[in-house]
């Protein structure tokens, strides 16, 4: 009888040890995969507009997001309140550097404050991508550039200009933005092109600083001025829109308007028949492109064209409703 019990006590241990075993190589492989899992982090991009203020920015903000969510990046999206705020995008470039992001797509209107930003990730060996610019940035290493040519923009505006009012006299009022290289291009763009049309005259010049509502007072205070002006060119959409309401504001019916951006506001505007035109740049495919350029960064590849070029059209009402959500 004591024997039989003696069996029975030794096969319960035979099979609680197995149990245990078992129960051991599964802990360890689930242990194993949580190693592996964290070996795999998911790279970090910072995303740095010089600010939120404009729809040009969102639209870019809105491709860079799709694009990272493709292809399973983390994505910080962070600007300065301002676009003149260059010390405020200094510090946010200092503090992703800090944060060690894997790779930074950046854009500012200033020169100086790039070369700025791009040495002090480059000193940290964390890729750059400068988005909307073509401007070279000198005493830096930048890994790529998207956006598109601004002078050759600029040009695009003042030629349709001089073609589509052939024959009539054209005014004109330029709104520019902030000091800088945009300004600088789009403007002396614009300029070059109209000496070629004997019917564009540039009647005045003020800064407007990018912003709607101080394109529609300088805009107002321009035309009050000189009443011949006929036609703004905002160097911006949002200026462009803020000369469209100036020209309300006054009772001017047929006034012409043209910005630069291709904003979803400005299609509406143009649709409506309000703003006349604008020189569509292709905000969205400028923030997906910049991702795509900043995930090659990452993963050590060369980049084929270090110019990443987007086209420009300009976009009336005869063509607008191809470009409207």
């Amino acid at each position: 009888m004591l024997e039989i019990k003696r069996k029975s006590l030794r096969k319960l241990f035979k099979r609680s040890l197995a149990v245990v075993t078992v129960l051991t190589m599964s802990l360890g492989v689930v242990a194993c995969g949580n190693t592996d899992s964290g070996a795999s982090k998911q790279k970090t991009i910072a995303f740095i507009p010089p600010s939120l203020v404009s729809p040009f920015y969102a639209s870019s903000v809105e491709g860079a997001k799709a694009e990272a969510t493709k292809e399973g990046y983390t994505l910080k999206v962070l600007a300065p309140q301002t676009e003149d705020d260059f010390n405020g995008l200094l510090k946010i470039v200092e503090d992703v550097v800090t944060q060690k992001v894997d790779g930074i797509s950046i854009c500012t209107t200033d020169n100086k404050t790039m070369a700025a930003v791009v040495k002090t990730a480059n000193a940290a060996k964390i890729p750059v991508v400068v988005f909307n610019s073509l401007s070279p940035i000198e005493g830096a290493d930048v890994y790529s550039y998207v956006g598109y040519d601004q002078k050759n923009a600029g040009a695009q505006a003042a030629e349709y200009l001089g073609t589509k009012l052939k024959g009539k006299q054209v005014n004109v009022g330029i709104l520019e933005g902030l000091p800088g290289v945009f300004t600088d291009n789009r403007k002396g763009g614009f300029v070059d092109e109209a000496k070629k049309y004997s019917n564009i005259k540039i009647v005045a010049t003020q800064p407007a600083n990018w912003e709607r509502e101080k394109g529609m007072n300088v805009a107002t205070n321009m035309y009050q001025a000189n009443k011949t002006i006929n036609v703004f060119y905002g160097l911006s959409d949002e200026m462009a829109i803020g000369a469209t309401q100036a020209f309300k504001s006054v009772g001017i019916k047929d006034g012409i308007t043209i910005g630069i951006d291709g904003n979803p506001a400005t299609m509406d505007s143009i649709s409506k028949g309000e703003t006349t035109a604008t020189v569509y740049t292709s905000p969205k495919e400028i923030g997906t492109q910049s991702i795509v350029d900043c995930g090659k960064a990452i993963k050590g590849l060369k980049v084929q064209n270090k110019m990443h070029q987007i086209k420009t059209l300009v976009v009336d009402k005869s063509l607008v409703s191809k470009y409207i959500k």
